[in-house]
């Protein structure tokens, strides 16, 4: 649910969480740990972002806030490099450039992600998203999920809706969702602190997928990304943004419905944004937690 899709892919997102509302009924699973720090001391209120188990962050201790606002440093099983994270309805560790990026327009959110991968791999096995670790508390029937899932992988193959497992998933290919991407030498990749971040991938993927609509509906389809290959040489970039989800809210807003609090659809874990493989390999992992997890 909590995924930077284009935007058919956010429609039926909206379709998705509204099933949820329609038969949300709590369950009864173990909970999470909650972040001990307490929210007063939170960095980013309203919320507490940490990097998951499979995932470090250079400089900052396990359980601890990761930045908003600046680049950090990652590395994971499968991935080197930096991220940028910005929220709007969150405090941010550079309020300018936080005031800046989001100043008169509709975004939500922005995450940038840059660095080198370290074994070569299809596009076509790694997705972006949110997994998350249990059940969802207001899940829909395991039978009207798989009804969901079947018709929207036809309209939207590169799309995995999964709301009633005890591993909920709702991902999408990355090389396909990211609004823009750029493949570089090293040395010559973008600066992600810039607003505007152009697309780079022709030269290495070939003038069929060279523009931005051309490689996220060629890369969106699983057929199409697997004749295609993340190298170990080459930096590459994922800048994303939405206008949908809200992180610092914990809200979605869903065409023809308006603003939905997901937060007790969730229950009590956190929101997830994370890109892996088929296999379970973390590209990268980042949980966050909302003050209101504290007042259940």
């Amino acid at each position: 649910m909590m995924i930077s899709t284009t935007s058919l892919s956010k429609v039926f997102l909206g379709i998705g969480l509204l099933a949820v509302v329609a038969s949300a009924s709590p369950s009864d699973f173990a909970e999470p740990a909650l972040p001990k720090m307490k929210p007063a001391d939170w960095p980013h209120k309203p919320v507490f972002v940490q990097a998951g188990s499979n995932m470090k962050v250079l400089g900052v201790a396990n359980n601890q806030p990761i930045p908003l606002g600046v680049p950090f440093k990652i590395e994971s099983p499968l991935f080197k490099g930096t991220v940028l994270l910005r929220f709007r309805n969150a405090m941010s560790d550079d309020p300018d450039a936080h005031s800046e990026y989001f100043k008169g327009g509709k975004r939500l959110m922005q995450t940038v992600v840059q660095g080198r991968f370290k074994r070569p791999i299809k596009m076509s096995d790694v997705y972006v998203g949110s997994v998350f670790p249990q059940a969802l508390a207001g899940a829909p029937p395991a039978t009207l999920s798989k009804i969901m899932g079947a018709v929207i992988g036809k309209i939207a193959p590169g799309l995995i809706l999964d709301l009633s497992s005890e591993s909920p998933k709702v991902i999408a290919l990355l090389a396909g969702t990211a609004q823009t991407m750029s493949i570089d030498s090293p040395g010559n990749e973008p600066d992600i602190t810039l607003p505007v971040i152009d697309e780079n991938v022709a030269s290495v993927l070939g003038k069929s997928v060279g523009t931005k609509s051309k490689r996220r509906k060629h890369l969106g389809n699983p057929k199409k990304a697997a004749s295609y290959m993340f190298n170990t040489e080459s930096v590459y970039t994922f800048h994303t943004y939405d206008d949908a989800m809200d992180y610092g809210r914990g809200t979605m807003r869903i065409p023809m419905y308006g603003e939905y609090d997901i937060k007790p659809s969730i229950g009590r874990q956190p929101l997830i944004l994370t890109a892996v493989t088929q296999s379970g390999d973390i590209l990268y992992d980042l949980r966050v937690w909302h003050e209101s997890h504290h007042q259940d």
